[in-house]
């Protein structure tokens, strides 16, 4: 060999070795000493953070500065999904400034990650890259992911951490005195800004946030509820959306009742305000505390504490929970509690704190948390279910059955019937006897040559295959079906539309789609959404996951993160079940026509009554089987229909009580015996019966969804079934001292048509895009095959 060729020989060796160790040199950069998924505990500062399946949780990584970055960063966050696909969302990661040496705790260098928990035993990878690709660490593996169950209540403190956080003592038998309820309740406790999430969604899994004020640090309140250029305002607005879409939120003010006055945004959240030339009061000696349950005062032990000096706020309509004496001798009383519905959101302020003394040293904290969980949250999701407790590490949908019902519905196609394991195992039986024995038999003893089973066994593989195919197109079809059912709440008094989507897709083949939802036309002021998540949703998995994951894109682009799914693989002949939640303005602030126009009022000298009418002008010709609640009475309109532009005068005669109503009339015994398990359990006639005969036909009940708690029948061993649904019930505004607002609910009569008519025709709130992202700037693909649309509407209209 000449000189000449093995000096090529040998250039290009030390190029290809220079290529390979490319990667590994990036690879040094960033050390990531530690992934965290879901909220920091609440108790035992050494416990993993708390997380449940299927619901959003933040991730935080920590990082160690090995190199320098001159190239812009990610974070690449890859999970499974129930269906064992891979999702992967990358977030922006600031570390072009950060000198190699630095530790970055997560939240510290930019917007945190997201994922949802699927359960089983697949892998979590997070990885730092570069956003062209290049990775700058070495994957993060995590495997000891272990989600909480649906059914577990979760208390999320933020600022300071509750004092002596605690409930009475179960007296059941087998019950842990160390747990709460069974360990279906569970503290988790932010108390570092760094750890609020930035999206709203970061606080799907808390059931109720509790905000003590008293020993969070000044650094922390105006993180998250001071003024803008002080707060931090993607935390900031991410904690009021999530209140706005159905949170419940408990906030105790006391001892920084001064600094909390000087926090628009928390002064925007709470009912009441606070008295301008004395936030707080000074209390020497002891201030009652009485509920129907609790009858105790905080005693000043150690010497005067602070307790805010709470101020109704005539703009806002609520209702004081506890009121007291100052003294025996004074009459006026101070509201020690009150609450009122920010948007969809239940928000309670209290007038002392709830995280130092003299609460830590209440002799009645047990029943006085048991009251929170109750009147600031939900009443009977928060008394523990069946009260057994649940051994840990295990996931199921128990107690989550309206949930599964919603999906198990959007699953039934109509002329798409699911072919039982019987028939498949017949077919298989019959195929093995004809390559195995008939086979054999018919060479052996018809032609006597058994050598052409070269050519009769391939003849008959592809000629059952052609056959199997064929049967599959036939009973199955070729076209792309769509399942959709929206409920959608109207909140006049923020001027607010908020859509709640689910819809399954059935692919006649195996095809990928780029899914996300927007408002319909004509059902928003503009098509301008606020915060829209898209999802997956499924039961969960357990057992090995596969070798070979096909991988699928929450989209991000920095501003918004999984306001769309991209390139979902759905299998020939397969479904996939998805979720989305939107929300826009509702009218316009032009001056043009109102969608929704109130004019209800208190008649003069008398708030128990109400006159007016109201009208709307949503795109659909009608509204069905509407009710009126108000004042925890239910009032079925006349005709039980509402028409598009038709003025409404309400009247209330003939009231039921609305628990009552539901109880008989609100069909959540229909919604769940849909589910199979829940349908066996009940004893139902007929359960036995496949998926191919499915147990009620016709459109999904929702009134069991909508006001879930008021609905549920109080006999012994009667408990929620809502658990993942939660933030939807508002059986909390159906109470009698409630005479501020009046609740209509109607649906809208399933529409006839195409695909495209049914799921972007007036008739669908949310217009679904499948092949393509609002964000891509393309234009809506039109969608082929057929649909099937179910919309509950709910206004929520304001009492002058």
């Amino acid at each position: 060999m000449s000189t000449a060729a093995t000096f090529r020989h040998t250039l290009a060796a030390a190029f290809a070795l220079l290529m390979m160790a490319a990667p590994a040199l990036a690879r040094d950069k960033v050390k990531i000493t530690g992934v965290r998924v879901g909220f920091p505990p609440g108790t035992d500062s050494q416990a993993p953070h708390v997380s449940k399946f299927a619901t959003w949780a933040p991730v935080f990584v920590d990082l160690e500065i090995t190199g320098d970055i001159t190239e812009p960063a990610e974070i690449l966050i890859e999970a499974p999904d129930p269906d064992d696909f891979t999702t992967t969302l990358s977030v922006p990661a600031q570390l072009t400034s950060a000198k190699p040496g630095t530790t970055l705790a997560g939240g510290e260098y930019g917007p945190l990650g997201y994922l949802r928990p699927s359960g089983g035993s697949g892998e979590i990878t997070v990885t730092v890259r570069t956003t062209s690709g290049t990775p700058l660490s070495e994957p993060f593996r995590l495997r000891s992911l272990r989600p909480r169950e649906p059914l577990t209540y979760l208390v999320l403190s933020t600022g300071g951490k509750p004092a002596g956080f605690e409930l009475p003592k179960a007296t059941s038998a087998g019950a842990d005195p160390g747990s709460l309820r069974g360990g279906r309740i569970e503290l988790a406790s932010i108390t570092k800004a760094s750890e609020l999430p930035d999206q709203w969604f970061g606080y799907s899994a808390a059931d109720l946030v509790v905000v003590c004020t008293g020993s969070a640090s000044e650094d922390f309140l105006k993180k998250l509820f001071g003024p803008p250029g002080i707060a931090d305002q993607r935390k900031q607005d991410a904690f009021l959306e999530w209140v706005r879409r159905g949170g419940r939120v408990v906030v105790s003010l006391g001892a920084n009742a001064q600094l909390a006055r000087e926090l628009p945004a928390l002064q925007a959240l709470i009912p009441y305000s606070l008295k301008p030339d004395s936030p707080a009061r000074e209390v020497k000696q002891a201030a009652a505390v009485q509920t129907t349950a609790i009858n105790g005062a905080l005693v000043a032990k150690g010497g005067p504490f602070l307790m805010a000096n709470l101020i109704p706020q005539p703009s806002k309509s609520s209702r004081v929970l506890i009121s007291a004496n100052r003294s025996p001798n004074d009459k006026e009383k101070d509201t020690l509690a009150a609450q009122w519905a920010f948007g969809l959101g239940r928000v309670t302020v209290i007038g002392f704190d709830l995280d130092r003394a003299p609460f830590a040293d209440f002799a009645q904290r047990p029943e006085f948390w048991d009251w929170v969980l109750r009147e600031c949250g939900s009443a009977r999701a928060s008394a523990g279910g069946d009260g057994k407790p649940r051994p840990p590490g295990i996931l199921t949908e128990d107690e989550d059955e309206a949930a599964v019902a919603i999906r198990t519905h959007n699953d039934t196609f109509d002329g798409v019937p699911v072919i039982s394991f019987g028939w498949v195992a017949m077919l298989i039986v019959l195929y093995i006897l004809l390559i195995g024995p008939i086979e054999y038999f018919f060479l052996k003893r018809v032609l006597g040559r058994l050598e052409l089973t070269w050519i009769t066994f391939p003849i008959i593989v592809l000629t059952v295959s052609v056959l199997a195919y064929v049967s599959a197109t036939a009973v199955k079809g070729r076209e792309m079906k769509v399942n959709k059912v929206d409920v959608v709440d109207i909140d006049l008094a923020s001027d607010r539309i908020y859509g709640t989507t689910w819809f399954t897709i059935f692919s006649p083949r195996t095809d990928t789609y780029s899914i996300s939802v927007t408002p319909g036309d004509g059902w928003t002021a503009n098509t301008q959404t606020s915060g829209t998540v898209v999802e997956w949703i499924g039961a969960p998995r357990g057992g090995r996951g596969s070798l070979v994951r096909r991988r699928y894109s929450v989209h991000s682009d920095g501003a918004t993160i999984a306001d769309g799914l991209e390139n979902v693989p759905i299998q020939v002949w397969s479904t996939k079940a998805f979720s989305a939640n939107w929300s826009a303005q509702l009218n316009s602030l032009s001056g043009s026509k109102p969608l929704v126009d109130s004019t209800l009022e208190h008649p003069a000298g008398d708030r128990t009554k109400v006159v007016g009418s109201f009208t709307h002008h949503l795109p659909v010709p009608a509204l069905v089987d509407c009710v009126a609640f108000y004042a925890g009475h239910a009032y079925p309109l006349p005709g039980e229909v509402i028409v598009n532009g038709a003025r409404v005068r309400l009247v209330l005669d003939q009231p039921v009580p609305a628990t009552q109503w539901l109880q008989t009339k609100g069909q959540l015994d229909e919604l769940l015996r849909r589910v199979q398990m829940f349908a066996e359990r009940s004893g139902q006639k007929g359960a036995q019966k496949t998926q191919q005969q499915p147990l009620f036909t016709g459109p999904l009940p929702m009134w069991g969804v909508l006001f879930h708690e008021a609905a549920l029948r109080k006999d012994e061993g009667v408990i929620p079934r809502n658990a993942s649904l939660r933030r939807l019930d508002q059986t909390w505004r159906l109470s009698p001292d409630n005479r501020e607002e009046v609740i209509i609910v109607g649906r809208v009569a399933p529409p006839l048509g195409s695909a495209e008519d049914v799921l972007s025709g007036p008739n669908s709130p949310s217009t679904l895009w499948i092949k393509a992202l609002p964000a891509s700037g393309e234009a809506r693909p039109k969608i082929t095959g057929t649909a099937r649309q179910e919309t509950w509407v709910r206004f929520y209209l304001p009492v002058k």
